[in-house]
């Protein structure tokens, strides 16, 4: 989880503000590379995800996958985020393409490791635990790639190193880290699991096969909710490196403050989101979560975010949302293995986290897309050291207002959701006797 998510935040936060402005590209043409590099890895996501449950090679069905994946990413992360010189066509297409694998190489990793989750345990108390754990490194991850980042930059510079290399120098690191702790998952789980697909009475095509578990009910509620809550992610953490740029002018050393309280809040919200599923549903703690987060971004908007203290105050609100997404989502979705086995008669473990993927991805590539086309209509120019007031009031909407309302709506999702802990549990003893 600490690769996974380092890599993941890197793009979600830092691929838009590297491309504007440090690589110099056009704030609307970043936003295509990103939009189309992403409905791409839409594509390969449900490629793997229909793979990974269905062909099995020595070492099993999700560990292949995993292993081949891990020096294609590194790669491509360190030239990801390295500045090319050349045209305008050139930069674009070289981007596009770098992004491209980036993302394809991500998800040949990420899917098939979040369905050894569902593939370890069907109690949906130990699959909760399991997150919990996860969300902890996942906290490691945000720490790697979020706070270290930008401090690191500007040591380096320090020491002599351009801007530009001052960052591939960073990114290196960071993608060495992220596959040392992905080697070291992968070798773990080697002596853990022995990953045998399913036997299939009928094999079905992968339309066929997304289509069945997009007809399930609760799997329609959770994708509306990746849905929403990926949109409010993208605008919040995309546009905060903004916010501190040209709203508040604040100093690197206070940018790595935030990025800490992001990352400390997050880390401490793992033992209290644990705390609280062990004493109630999920679904009203996620809700709980989402409604709290969406009024205090909401009011942050509303009155303002003049200060270090007020800009960290609503991070602690986001990361209360964002971080019930990340921790409960994934045990939901496990459950809904169970409803397919139940209605369908087969297990779709990969298939069902990659439809979420999927809908991730697209989500996020329309909200990156739109972002960039708020920035550019409020006026934002990337080449000026000072924005209009009408750009930074974009930013700050952007920022504060827009997550809000989205966590609101998602909070309504989550509540219509059917699978409560005690439905889930009898699920089990039915599947068990029909066995």
């Amino acid at each position: 989880s600490l690769g996974d998510t380092a890599v993941y935040n890197l793009l979600v936060i830092y691929a838009l503000f590297f491309m504007t402005d440090i690589a110099g590209v056009e704030t609307l043409a970043a936003g295509h590379i990103i939009f189309i590099s992403t409905i791409w890895n839409a594509f390969s996501i449900g490629l793997i995800g229909y793979l990974s449950d269905r062909f099995s090679f020595a070492g099993g069905r999700r560990l292949p996958y995993m292993k081949a994946s891990i020096m294609p990413m590194s790669a491509a992360l360190v030239m990801m985020f390295t500045v090319v010189k050349g045209s305008a066509l050139f930069v674009g297409i070289y981007y596009t393409v770098v992004m491209s694998l980036l993302m394809t190489a991500h998800s040949f990793f990420m899917i098939p490791y979040e369905a050894l989750g569902a593939d370890m345990t069907t109690d949906s108390g130990e699959r909760t635990s399991l997150r919990s754990y996860a969300r902890f490194f996942m906290g490691l991850g945000n720490l790697t790639s979020i706070a270290i980042l930008l401090p690191l930059v500007k040591l380096l510079q320090s020491e002599g190193l351009s801007q530009e290399r001052a960052w591939q120098a960073s990114i290196l690191g960071i993608a060495v880290l992220s596959a040392l702790s992905q080697i070291a998952t992968c070798r773990w789980f080697s002596s853990k699991t022995t990953g045998l697909p399913p036997k299939l009475k009928q094999q079905k095509t992968v339309i066929k096969e997304y289509w069945e578990v997009f007809q399930l009910k609760p799997m329609r509620l959770l994708l509306a909710v990746t849905l929403l809550v990926c949109i409010a992610n993208v605008f919040s953490s995309s546009s905060i490196a903004y916010f501190m740029k040209y709203n508040l002018s604040i100093s690197e050393e206070s940018k790595s403050v935030v990025f800490a309280v992001m990352t400390g809040f997050g880390i401490l919200m793992t033992p209290i989101l644990s705390a609280c599923t062990k004493k109630g549903d999920k679904r009203i703690v996620m809700a709980g979560c989402y409604i709290g987060a969406g009024i205090l971004s909401i009011g942050f908007g509303i009155f303002g975010i003049n200060s270090l203290l007020f800009l960290c105050l609503y991070i602690i609100a986001f990361t209360i949302g964002s971080s019930a997404y990340w921790q409960l989502i994934y045990p939901m979705l496990y459950d809904i293995s169970e409803v397919d086995e139940y209605q369908n008669h087969r297990r779709r473990e990969a298939t069902i986290l990659s439809l979420s993927k999927i809908i991730l991805k697209v989500s996020n590539a329309c909200a990156t897309q739109l972002l960039a086309g708020v920035l550019f209509f409020f006026g934002y120019e990337p080449d000026m050291l000072r924005q209009s007031r009408t750009a930074l009031w974009g930013i700050q909407i952007s920022l504060t207002v827009v997550p809000g309302i989205l966590f609101l709506t998602a909070a309504v999702f989550v509540l219509l959701y059917p699978i409560s802990k005690t439905k889930h549990e009898e699920l089990i003893r039915r599947l068990r006797n029909r066995c």
